[in-house]
């Protein structure tokens, strides 16, 4: 099950404090645990993300309030990670830290750091089933990319292109405020910045080698300690949905990126009592339960994503797991 740090979901309820919310009716209202302010659970599931968004925004009123939760993310709040970033050599080497550790302090969404020859992109990775209140999340860490990076650089960054892979809000105001002069689009196969190489390569402006070895080494075994934790079935199952873009992965593809032989694989997820067919299967379910309940795109596409063949197969599937057809399980939500 996807996860995220409470101390994070707590930045973001500290936030709408600011903005004049009532932390506890924010809690209420949202079934979050009593104790989540105070860091206890120390995670909690992706449900609970999406209620606190949605009582963050009915509390506020601001439909932009992931950006301004981005725009005041502090160091502190990514945890270990967040001095691993604040004492790298450059701010590409925290990008790319904060890429490759990002599970210590969530497995629901992470980035992904492309550097071409003179540009590099860096890119929003669902891990998770999409929700229209994730967009608040997308939109934190596309804020915090740019004032993170701007705040620790000695000159200001300044994206070539900006992009959203949800659809354009009725206010692009603080968007184009926060990313110009850069076009900002919506509705993009993914959410994106582009930047040129040198402004990435500047240094962090107080950073020290000792402070960075020290605290990598700790998250390095944060990480290991996690991923000791994780079963078959979840490694499996995220990959699945990292992959499910207009095409079906097979088990072989996914035994490759988990670096074992599919007999292996297929071995372990007997252990836990489930087999790939029946990942995959869950995994398309889920997404496709996630993109009818938003209205946003037609069958045909959706089965496109499911990497069916034709829309008539995905309906017949949908129909066998759920009872309903697609329409009227779109209609119903």
């Amino acid at each position: 099950m996807a996860r995220l740090s409470s101390n994070i979901v707590a930045f973001r309820i500290a936030v709408a404090a600011q903005e004049g919310a009532d932390i506890s009716d924010i809690l209420s209202a949202s079934g979050a645990p009593p104790g989540l302010m105070r860091g206890d659970p120390p995670y909690v599931d992706l449900q609970t993300e999406r209620n606190v968004w949605q009582a963050i925004v009915e509390a506020t009123g601001r439909d932009d309030i992931g950006l301004v939760c981005g725009q005041r993310f502090p160091t502190q709040a990514n945890g270990m990670l967040g001095y691993v970033m604040a004492n790298a050599p450059t701010i590409r080497v925290a990008v790319e830290k904060c890429c490759t550790y990002q599970r210590v302090i969530g497995d629901s969404m992470g980035m992904v750091c492309e550097r071409g020859p003179d540009t590099t992109r860096i890119s929003i990775a669902q891990w998770s089933p999409w929700h229209d209140s994730l967009r608040y999340t997308v939109d934190t860490f596309m804020a915090a990319i740019k004032a993170w990076s701007t705040a620790n650089a000695p000159a200001p960054l300044h994206p070539l292109r900006v992009g959203f892979r949800y659809e354009r809000p009725d206010d692009v105001f603080p968007y184009e405020a926060m990313f110009g002069p850069a076009p900002v689009t919506f509705g993009a196969d993914d959410s994106f910045q582009i930047y040129q190489n040198s402004a990435l390569d500047q240094p962090v402006i107080g950073a020290s080698q000792d402070v960075f070895a020290v605290f990598e080494d700790k998250v390095q075994r944060l990480l290991g300690n996690l991923e000791q934790g994780d079963t078959w079935a979840f490694r499996v199952r995220q990959r699945i949905l990292e992959a499910l873009k207009g095409e079906a992965p097979n088990v072989e593809r996914v035994a490759a990126e988990l670096a074992v032989s599919v007999r292996k694989l297929q071995q372990r997820l007997t252990d836990e009592n489930t087999s790939f067919s029946i990942l995959l299967t869950d995994a398309r379910r889920d997404l496709a339960e996630e993109y009818l309940k938003e209205g946003e795109v037609g069958n045909d596409e959706i089965a496109y994503l499911l990497g069916y063949s034709e829309v008539s197969v995905f309906s017949r599937s949908f129909k066998k797991w759920t009872g309903r057809t697609p329409s009227e399980f779109r209609a119903s939500a």
